[in-house]
């Protein structure tokens, strides 16, 4: 392994590692959200569960991306990262620069996408 590779990879490590760290902090940011009241108006009562609701996806999406950070180090780890999983084919630089967790090249992407399976990223 060249030196420039093993620097490619602490910096890509690093890079995850970073973005993991501020989505487990916003996670426990998220986390501190005052519960709803159950007195006061109607509307005001409506308002405060429908900022919970929210809150809630907000958490649930950040709580994914941090599952698939997690995936994306450990992939590192295991010399697979930039490896489509689909194809075995390798990603494109500037699709992993865009979205570091990235599982799948474009064309497998499209594929996914296009036979209903969904962003598998």
């Amino acid at each position: 392994m060249s030196t420039r590779t093993v620097r490619s990879e602490d910096t890509t490590r690093h890079l995850l590692q970073v973005q993991l760290d501020s989505v487990v902090q916003q996670l426990k940011l998220e986390g501190q959200i005052a519960p709803v009241a159950v007195a006061g108006d109607f509307l005001d009562v409506a308002q405060g569960i429908e900022q919970q609701e929210l809150a809630q996806l907000v958490a649930s999406r950040l709580a994914e991306r941090a599952r698939r950070l997690r995936t994306a180090l450990a992939r590192l780890a295991d010399g697979e990262y930039g490896t489509c999983v689909e194809c075995g084919g390798p990603i494109a630089p500037k699709r992993l620069l865009a979205l570091p967790d990235a599982r799948t090249c474009m064309a497998c992407q499209d594929r996914l996408e296009r036979a209903g399976r969904g962003v598998t990223s």
